[in-house]
Formats: C-alpha cells, sequence, structure tokens
C-alpha cells in the first residue's frame, strides 16, 4: 500500500509550496497511513481546527491572531490538541514567522512545523492533489499512455502489434509521451483516474528495430508530459473474417473497461495493412470530444437519412418531374453504395 513520510513530502514539494522546516524535525519519520484518503471522520488537509481531526493543519494569520489572543491555559491546551493526536504535521501560511509559542510545543512533541510563503487557501489547494496523487491506491497496466489533442489516451494491445511505432508517429505529429511499456495508474477522483510513468522509464520510448528512444532528448521537452488523466483507450487488435463480417459500419466498436472502479471508454481499432493508425487514432479523439459534448454523428446522419426518406415519400406523384428520379439516384441510397 502506498504511504508518504513528512521527510519525503518536504523534499518533494519544498520549492512547489516554498517551505522552510523550522520545528520538530524528530518527526521527520512520521508518515501518512495508507488509508488517509478513506478514513472516516479524519481529514486530509485544512485549515486550524481543533476539535475534528486532520493529519495536516494549515495556519493563516487569522489562525495565528486566535491563537494569540488566547490565555494561558486555553493557549496550552489549544497547542495540545494542535500538535498531537491525529495532526502529523502543522504548516504555518501567508509568508508569517513562528511565534515562539508554537515553536516550542512543535519541538516538544515532535510535530514537524513549516513555513510556507504561499497563501493558506493556495496552500491546501496546492497540496490535496499532491496528496491524494501519493497515496491513491495504484494499478500498473501494459501499454503506452499519451497526450493527444490534450486528453490522455491509453493504447493497448498485444504485444509486437505496433503501439509503440503508433506512439512515435503521433508524437512526431504533436502528441505528448507520458509512459510506455509500464504504466501506473491511480484515482484521484471518485471518476477520475490519472496515468504516470514509474521514474526509471520516464521519458524513454522502445521501438522494436531502433532501441530505445530518449523522446525529451529527440523532439524536445515539449513531447513528454508527467501525468495524464485518462480520457480514452484504444485498443488494437489483429482482426478475423469473423470480425469484418459482424463489423457495424455506422456504429463504432467502442465499451468500456473498469479501472479502479472507474468505467473508462474505450474504442476498438483493426490493425490492417495500409490504414493509417495515427490518423484514426485522432479522429476517434475528436469523436469522443464531440460525444462529450453531446453530439452524435452517427444519429445525426440516420437523421438526415429519416428526414430524406421522409422528403421522398411526401414528394409529388410522378409527372410532376423528375425529382423523384433524381433523389433516388443521388439522395440516401447513394450512401449506402459507398464502400
Amino acid at each position: 500500500m502506498p504511504q508518504l513520510s513528512i521527510q519525503q513530502l518536504f523534499e518533494e514539494r519544498r520549492d512547489k509550496l516554498q517551505l522552510t522546516w523550522v520545528a520538530g524535525q524528530a518527526g521527520a519519520s512520521r508518515v501518512l497511513p495508507a488509508d488517509a484518503l478513506n478514513r472516516p471522520g479524519v481529514g486530509l488537509v485544512g485549515h486550524l481546527n481543533l476539535i475534528h481531526p486532520i493529519l495536516i493543519q494549515a495556519l493563516g494569520v487569522t489562525d495565528i491572531d486566535y491563537l494569540t489572543g488566547l490565555d494561558i491555559a486555553d493557549l496550552q491546551a489549544s497547542l495540545k490538541a494542535l500538535c498531537t493526536g491525529e495532526t502529523l504535521a502543522v504548516f504555518l501560511c501567508d509568508g508569517l514567522e513562528a511565534p515562539d509559542y508554537l515553536l516550542k510545543a512543535c519541538n516538544e512533541h515532535a510535530t514537524p512545523l513549516f513555513l510556507s510563503q504561499k497563501k493558506g487557501r493556495v496552500f491546501v489547494n496546492l497540496l490535496r492533489p499532491y496528496l491524494q496523487r501519493e497515496l491513491s491506491e495504484v494499478t500498473t497496466t501494459h501499454g503506452v499512455f499519451l497526450d493527444v489533442l490534450g486528453f490522455g489516451i491509453l493504447i493497448t494491445g498485444n504485444s509486437q502489434i505496433g503501439k509503440s511505432e503508433l506512439a512515435l508517429e503521433l508524437i512526431s505529429r504533436g502528441a505528448g509521451l507520458v509512459a510506455d511499456d509500464a504504466v501506473e495508474l491511480f484515482q484521484i477522483g471518485p471518476e477520475t483516474i490519472q496515468g504516470r510513468c514509474p521514474a526509471l522509464l520516464r521519458d524513454f520510448l522502445e521501438v522494436r528495430g531502433i532501441g530505445v528512444l530518449n523522446i525529451k532528448a529527440i523532439f524536445g521537452e515539449t513531447a513528454v508530459r508527467p501525468r495524464k488523466t485518462l480520457r480514452l483507450i484504444v485498443h488494437l487488435e489483429r482482426p478475423t473474417e469473423e470480425y469484418f463480417r459482424g463489423l457495424d459500419r455506422l456504429q463504432t466498436k467502442s465499451s468500456t473497461a473498469t479501472i479502479l472502479g472507474v468505467e473508462i471508454p474505450t474504442v476498438t481499432l483493426a490493425v490492417v495493412a495500409g490504414r493509417n493508425l495515427a490518423v484514426l487514432v485522432e479522429a476517434a479523439v475528436r469523436h469522443y470530444i464531440l460525444q462529450t459534448r453531446g453530439y452524435d454523428s452517427t444519429k445525426d446522419f440516420l437523421d438526415r437519412h429519416e428526414a430524406a426518406m421522409k422528403e421522398q415519400l411526401e414528394a409529388p406523384e410522378p409527372g410532376e418531374g423528375q425529382n423523384n428520379a433524381a433523389l433516388g439516384e443521388t439522395g440516401m441510397f447513394r450512401a449506402f453504395n459507398v464502400d
């Protein structure tokens, strides 16, 4: 199960959150539990709360003014509640200096105390996604994860079917590489899955016949992405004769795949000599984008077809012109004769 130590949090978020560690260094080995995201009644990160437990407390100007205004007895009780129990670390935001009473309490209870130049609200909004990402359950799948037209696309399929070659062509067309071969997927929301690359494989893409390519070195920094939200799975398969016989030409061969309990739309593309798979993947992404906006091109075509049939049935009887014959020759029926 994933877990995150306070020391690791500080090292990885020091620059992003503009952190300085000022007290409670003895608590560096404290660990955010693996079930931190699912513990009922316990908050992950939030502003000062001395009643409901929060693992990481973020204090701002208002919180310090409140603590400073307490009498000695109430202050001591509040500091004990703040630095013990479920609290693992305290972050003093808004560029404030730590008051002596807070420094003393954090050192006494070995509760790490950090200063941040960020505003309290901004600090919480920046730290929460990081904690959710690091503490989420992770599953690893085989495939290539790309940023295509701004959407996270996972390309799957049997070994040697051409996933990496397809990825390379998409990258040359402006897509971005997230991960090749091993893709780490984790849940950051009820219906949201993100993907990233294991550190060892980052920036690399293996292409049979060429070897391992460093995509960042070849195409530049804009050709790689650290992570991306998974929006669509494109599955490649070698078709059989039965595949084409059972193929509905009016409908996309699509379904869904369940990853960490989240349903992800899946499109299946047949790998056949002569097909430009890169163009097909981009078209599948554009088609998905339109569907998310409520537009269904198949329904639009069928509605247009139905309207043309209705117009033909309601047309004047023969003798009033040759429009009916022209419609039969060039109208809806012609659409079904196009290969």
